[in-house]
């Protein structure tokens, strides 16, 4: 597996050096309201090297990404080689984007008690996704698909990579519930578990890199989190404009109602046992 390759240690000087010259800005109502407008989308907060794109729905072109650019539901983010992305949902969720990767915001909407349901598919490459602890609590949602292998947590830190026909997944911290082939298997932390064509092949122990990989992240995450505040910051005090999109929502972004999130898993849940009683048959 490959080592993260964001510079971290100046990542770490340059977070130094901001804490040492910036206050920290202070966190209004406004920042935890569930109405703010960075609740119901993805916002690129980090990027390494010059070849990512993004393909905003409606769009026919595919153009370059920026900083502070907000990613919505229907939109899909393309790294090239030597590049890597970091999003952010609210200051609690995060998405780092491997190079040579392809994810596309499949649902993106916010929920009646405060909470958000999030799909994202990774078509190619590997992202790491580092969940809201306790989604619960506001009836949220947090799944990320790969070659019909759909990984569904609650709060947590994972990896979903895809190969061709091949998809992997890496639990950091907590639990994943991954379902593909008929079966669901509970991947718990330490563990790695891998699919072919979706269905389960199997379950092992993080090796030292793949742990080590993680424990970058760790490093990294807070410095991240920092520069987002210091963005908004400076929209609130209009020394930045805020992303303007370019193409028009096409109606993907409507509020996702706790019975419409349940009314989803019970339909997986029937396939699944349909698919189970086909295999029987057979």
């Amino acid at each position: 597996m490959r080592n993260f390759k964001f510079d971290y240690v100046s990542l770490v000087v340059f977070g130094f050096i901001l804490f040492l010259i910036l206050p920290l800005p202070e966190l209004t109502q406004a920042d935890n309201a569930p109405a703010a407008p960075e609740s119901q989308v993805y916002t690129i907060e980090q990027l390494q090297g010059g070849n990512i794109q993004v393909l905003e729905a409606g769009a026919s072109q595919w153009e370059a990404a920026a900083e502070g650019q907000e990613v919505e539901a229907g939109d899909e983010v393309k790294v090239g080689g030597g590049s890597q992305a970091v999003l952010m949902l609210g200051s609690e969720t995060s998405l780092h984007l491997d190079e040579n990767s392809d994810m596309k915001v499949d649902q993106l909407s916010s929920n009646d008690t405060g909470g958000f349901f999030s799909h994202l598919e990774i078509l190619a490459g590997r992202l790491l996704s580092d969940v809201k602890k306790n989604l619960q609590d506001s009836h949220s949602s947090f799944e990320v698909e790969s070659n019909g292998v759909v990984c569904g947590v609650r709060g947590t830190a994972f990896e979903v990579s895809a190969q061709g026909d091949d998809s992997e997944v890496s639990t950091h911290e907590g639990e994943v519930e991954v379902t593909g082939g008929g079966e669901t298997h509970r991947v718990s932390a330490g563990n790695f578990s891998s699919f072919k064509r979706g269905r389960f092949l199997l379950l092992r122990r993080l090796d030292r890199l793949e742990a080590q990989r993680f424990q970058r992240w760790r490093t990294i995450r807070p410095l991240l989190f920092k520069r987002r505040l210091l963005r908004l910051e400076a929209i609130r005090n209009h020394a930045r404009q805020p992303w303007i999109r370019k193409h028009p929502r096409m109606g993907m972004g409507k509020p996702f109602l706790k019975r419409d999130v349940e009314k989803k898993r019970e339909k997986r849940r029937l396939l699944r046992k349909k698919m189970r009683e086909q295999e029987v048959k057979q």
